[in-house]
């Protein structure tokens, strides 16, 4: 039956209900107002709404006088992602509070991510549920679980908690008295009293257990506590015990004052008990006493358009991001973490240094400017006297831009305190103006002709003593770019795709440098010692691009493939005089070529390789190929050989879904050159829509190491 308004009985206006609070609409199959009981009575597909609420129901009778509402079902109330479906009950449509029978409660926001491709929401199946105001509830003899489960009783989730008496705040904490975790009906846990969180805000309280078992720890055994401090500020605490080696101990701590000014500070510590029988076989016997691990990085917006980083990592020892992999505080979670919060990861775990900076930027207008300090922490014993630290270095710059016609200028300025505790050391100024000359005589050429004048600056204190000397280069560069812009568009109506772009890009590249003498100069960076120059370099760029129309009808443009190749010629080599008969001049640098297709964004291949025309040959070759499917599963290998570092390994990654939940992962890194297994970890993993758990094994030849984790979708636990 077409829905009619209470407009057809009465005066030919829409319906609404005016309490203390809201206004509340209403429409119906049929509505009647009982004007001596001051009854509003609605029958038939009924819908009451206000800004923050929408009700569903069969039938809807109103007190006037009371404010209350009796709701007969199938009832469905939605307030703010909280769902609540119900047989019966009332409800205050003024206080909003109310009770309901045979409830099935849904909490949102229901952003819980349960796998890649899914979500999953915090339920709960109640025989009567109070409501107490808007987010609150009261519920007796409930079921609270994420997974799927029935009314009756004829079916039982994965994993639930059931709870005699249960109360859910508007901040999603859950209190519940006489409460059991069960595995399907089989109860595991049973708890007095218990307070979890249950919707997607942050909720103090213990994450589940991360057990491991390793050759050179024993069993360990990790319990995180998470402490949200207030919605600004939370710390984590990672206590980890360790049959072998003892008590370690970790922290994390996030802040967040607004949307550009944020922070995450990570630290482990641990007074190792297992003496160094020379990890990694690297000839270097590290201290146990005290090994820690320091990391952490803020961005802080001062003023509009003056962001502040700083970038914190200190290290004991290198081996230690070796033997401490695992964890959410370990090498490989934290590099992704950071990665995804900031942008910005962390150094290798083989740097010979850890990068320590805070740096301040502003731009305006065709201006920039930065200011920083670096501190670089070295991981080998007796190094870091000697190592130099850009403490502080000043930026400026004006940016390449038009002065008259196609005459461009542009300049940088580049101060910069070199420090360390033993050694010379000393200021050093590079001042660097340029014009360029950007002349288009035809649209497929792109021509640009440089000056450019380098003149630096140095304080050095040779001695360690305060008594500086003065000394300065100066130097000038040309260098002239020209390159051509081909393109043509095919068409093509296969795969999604509409049509194709291929573009060719040769370009040629000249620099001179005049000779000039350095040698009484500091040797701070390579940029002290620069060399006469009169280079050609040229190569070829083209690359192609898809254009691919969706089912909805969007385009988009993804490049499929991408070819670089390209060699110098140096003219000073090519006439410099010999200085004996073995002696041959090499004016070509190697050739080098770069290839990389992402062909239906499910086959991603790189390749690159190096020919030396000079009786070395073939002397680099790296080759990646990865093939993944939007179910998650791919296969990657890479291959990497240099023969002038002698690297040769080959590095393997599966990921395969199994059968339904059940994935195997597998990652291996083999070296050629030493014939043995560097290193590996094979992990089983068992999801579903509600909980995911995994059994990883790592090893290489100085540790074998297992650890187990579980997750439960929507609650918490450790995991990725």
């Amino acid at each position: 039956m077409k829905k009619i308004t209470l407009c057809l009985f009465l005066i030919l206006v829409c319906p609404t209900i005016t309490t203390a609070a809201n206004k509340w609409h209403i429409e119906a199959d049929t509505l009647s107002f009982l004007k001596s009981k001051k009854l509003l009575i609605a029958d038939g597909n009924v819908i009451i709404s206000n800004k923050d609420t929408v009700i569903y129901c069969s039938r809807f009778i109103y007190e006037l006088p009371s404010k209350k509402a009796i709701l007969y079902g199938p009832i469905t109330i939605d307030t703010d992602g909280d769902i609540v479906q119900s047989s019966h009950g009332w409800l205050n449509l003024e206080t909003y509070k109310g009770e309901f029978e045979h409830v099935r409660l849904y909490l949102g926001p229901g952003k819980v991510q349960a796998l890649a491709f899914e979500t999953a929401r915090v339920q709960i199946l109640a025989k009567k549920v109070r409501i107490l105001g808007q987010g609150t509830y009261l519920a007796q003899k409930t079921t609270i679980t994420t997974c799927d489960i029935c009314e009756n009783g004829k079916c039982s989730p994965d994993w639930s908690f059931w709870a005699r008496k249960l109360k859910v705040t508007p901040e999603g904490k859950a209190y519940a008295r006489d409460i059991t975790f069960n595995v399907k009906r089989i109860p595991l846990i049973y708890s007095p009293y218990l307070s979890i969180g249950i919707k997607t805000k942050r909720h103090n309280g213990f994450l589940i257990p991360r057990l491991i078992q390793s050759t050179r720890e024993g069993f360990g055994l990790e319990i995180p506590y998470f402490w949200a401090i207030n919605d600004s500020f939370d710390l984590t605490f990672y206590p980890f015990y360790t049959g072998k080696r003892g008590f370690m101990t970790g922290l994390e701590a996030n802040y967040a004052l607004g949307e550009n000014s944020f922070g995450t500070f990570r630290t482990r510590y641990i007074k190792d008990r297992l003496k160094d029988n020379d990890y990694n076989a690297d000839g270097i016997i590290r201290s146990n006493k005290n090994r820690y691990w320091i990391t952490g990085k803020i961005d802080q917006e001062l003023a509009k358009n003056w962001p502040l980083r700083l970038d914190i990592d200190i290290l004991s020892d290198k081996d230690f991001l070796y033997e401490f992999l695992g964890g959410s505080l370990g090498f490989d979670q934290s590099n992704s973490f950071y990665l995804n919060r900031f942008g910005r990861g962390l150094d290798e775990k083989n740097s010979f240094y850890r990068t320590n900076r805070i740096w301040l930027t502003h731009s305006f207008g065709h201006y920039f400017f930065q200011t920083s300090a670096t501190y670089y922490d070295s991981v080998f014993p007796g190094w870091q006297e000697e190592i130099l630290n850009p403490l502080p270095r000043v930026y400026f710059s004006r940016l390449t831009t038009p002065i008259w016609g196609p005459i461009n200028f542009s300049f940088e300025e580049n101060y910069t305190h070199w420090w360390r505790e033993k050694g010379f050391r000393g200021h050093r100024l590079d001042l660097t103006p340029e014009i360029s000359l950007n002349p288009s005589p035809w649209k497929p050429l792109d021509l640009r002709i440089a000056y450019r004048l380098k003149h630096t600056s140095y304080l050095v204190d040779w001695q360690d003593n305060h008594q500086y000397e003065y000394l300065n280069r100066t130097l000038y560069e040309i260098e002239t770019q020209a390159g051509l812009n081909f393109s043509r568009i095919y068409p093509f109506s296969r795969f999604g795709v509409v049509g194709f772009k291929h573009v060719l890009r040769p370009k040629i590249t000249y620099l001179y440098r005049p000779e000039t003498n350095q040698n009484d100069l500091p040797t701070f960076t390579v940029e002290d010692r620069l060399p006469k120059s009169n280079v050609l370099d040229y190569g070829l760029l083209q690359f192609v691009t898809a254009k691919e129309k969706d089912s909805s009808g969007n385009i988009r443009y993804s490049d499929w493939l991408r070819l670089w190749v390209h060699q110098s010629f140096d003219f000073n080599e090519a006439t410099r005089k010999l200085e004996g008969s073995d002696d041959k001049r090499h004016p070509f640098s190697d050739l080098f070529a770069e290839g990389e297709s992402n062909f239906l964004h499910k086959i991603y291949i790189r390749a690159s390789t190096s020919y030396n025309f000079y009786g070395l040959g073939w002397t680099t070759a790296n080759l990646s190929l990865n093939l993944r499917n939007t179910r998650g599963e791919n296969i990657g290998f890479d291959y990497r050989w240099d023969k002038v570092r002698k690297i040769k390994q080959i590095n393997l990654n599966l990921r395969k879904n199994v059968y339904h939940g059940f994935w195997f992962a597998y990652n291996a890194q083999y070296s050629l050159k030493e014939g043995e297994l560097s290193s590996s970890s094979m992990a089983f993993e068992y999801r579903t829509k509600c909980w995911w758990g995994v059994i990883k094994i790592y090893q290489n030849p100085d540790e074998t190491r297992y650890s187990f984790y579980i997750n439960l979708v929507g609650i918490g636990g450790w995991g990725r």
